[in-house]
């Protein structure tokens, strides 16, 4: 019985299928030719993306050579911030870590910009801080 049902099934679906045959896939088009920076501007492009990429991670804490934080300690050369998820990060200040703006003194409560090399121990040695506004 099933043998039957399986043939007639067959046969159903060979006499369906269209006997005509298909029709062969037109070309497709060239690519299109995708824009291309001009000579010399590269580098001036290159620049602009790396400092926009730069703000964007900093706030993240991505960068242990770039972070934007608040200050929760500062005496001396000593600083300790607030990273993001309630985090700290001590930092290191040096004769010639530059401030900015110039002659400002860092205060408690304070959103900063930290650039500087990190440490082996995760604190890091500052080269220039700028105070911005919230």
């Amino acid at each position: 019985m099933n043998v039957r049902v399986t043939a007639l099934a067959a046969a159903v679906l060979l006499l369906a299928a269209d006997p005509s045959p298909s029709a062969s896939p037109t070309a497709s088009p060239a690519p299109l030719a995708l824009p291309s920076v001009p000579p010399g501007i590269g580098g001036v492009l290159q620049t602009i993306i790396q400092k926009v990429t730069g703000d964007a991670i900093a706030p993240l804490g991505v960068d242990p050579n770039h972070v934007r934080v608040t200050v929760t300690f500062f005496k001396r050369f000593d600083l300790q911030v607030q990273m993001p998820l309630q985090t700290y990060k001590q930092i290191h200040l040096h004769q010639g870590t530059i401030i900015n703006p110039r002659g400002a003194t860092l205060a408690t409560g304070q959103f900063v910009d930290v650039r500087g090399q990190v440490n082996a121990d995760g604190s890091m040695n500052a080269d220039e801080i700028t105070i911005l506004h919230q």
